[in-house]
C-alpha cells in the first residue's frame, strides 16, 4: 500500500514519484521490470489520487531518465537513481 498525505505541502504526484523512485533505488522494482499500471497504482494508493496524478508522477520519473513508456506494454524501469 502506498500512503500519501493529502494535507502535505508536497504535491501528491511528487509524493508518488518519491515512493516509486525509492522502490527502484532499493531494487524492489529492478531495471527492466514494468512498473505497476496506472490502475494498479490507483488501487495501491487506496483511490486517493486520480490517474492524471499518477500519469504526472510517471512523467516526472521519465524526465529524470528512470523510466520509459512502451506503447501498449507499460512503463519500464531503465535506470536506478543515484
Amino acid at each position: 500500500m502506498i500512503h500519501l498525505d493529502r494535507d502535505a505541502m508536497t504535491p501528491l504526484y511528487v509524493q508518488l514519484a518519491n515512493v516509486l523512485r525509492e522502490r527502484i533505488r532499493e531494487g524492489e522494482i529492478p531495471v527492466g521490470r514494468r512498473l505497476p499500471s496506472q490502475a494498479e497504482l490507483e488501487v495501491e494508493t487506496g483511490g486517493v489520487v486520480s490517474r492524471r496524478t499518477i500519469k504526472t508522477a510517471l512523467e516526472l520519473l521519465a524526465t529524470e531518465g528512470l523510466v520509459q513508456g512502451v506503447q501498449g506494454k507499460g512503463v519500464y524501469v531503465i535506470a536506478v537513481p543515484s
